[in-house]
Order: structure tokens, then C-alpha cells, then sequence
């Protein structure tokens, strides 16, 4: 694979989980009260589990262990930025 499809891919990866993290968050707790809990209503956790897994997916495709590794390094500090973000927000 060359970079820029593994740039390509890895900018999919982390946008889609930001965006699903944030829906979802929100959205799953309403349906059942099993998804009222930790990591489905903390969207830094459902953040990070989207992302490392995503990555997982990206990896095993392109049969690469580095893959995998660059994308848990970038699943703890996406993780990280989204619960500082959080934490700054104020709460009416």
C-alpha cells in the first residue's frame, strides 16, 4: 500500500468514528437502557473503541501489523483530545 491511501484511509477511520461517536452517544442511551453505560453514552469511550477497531478492519485488509499499531496510538490520542474537549464544554 502506498501512503496516501493509507492516509486516506486512516482520515476515514478517525472521521467516521468522531462522527458516529457523537451520534451515537446521544442516540443509544434513548433505545434501551442496556446502552445507558459506559461506553456507549461516553462519546471519548465509543470514540476510541470506533477507532481502534475501525483500524483493526483497516489492518487486517491491508495485512499489516503497523497498521494496526499506528492506529491505536492514534485511538489514545483522539481518545484524549475528545475527553480534554469534553471536559472544557460548560454545562448549562
Amino acid at each position: 500500500m502506498d501512503a496516501i491511501t493509507i492516509l486516506i484511509g486512516f482520515v476515514l477511520i478517525l472521521a467516521s468514528s468522531l462522527y458516529w461517536s457523537s451520534i451515537l452517544s446521544l442516540r443509544l442511551p434513548e433505545i434501551s437502557r442496556f446502552f445507558d453505560r459506559k461506553p456507549f453514552s461516553c462519546r471519548p469511550c465509543l470514540t476510541f473503541h470506533f477507532t481502534w477497531f475501525l483500524s483493526f478492519l483497516f489492518a487486517l485488509a491491508a495485512w499489516s501489523i503497523e497498521i494496526f499499531v499506528v492506529g491505536l496510538v492514534a485511538a489514545f490520542i483522539i481518545f484524549f483530545t475528545v475527553k480534554y474537549i469534553d471536559n472544557k464544554k460548560v454545562v448549562k
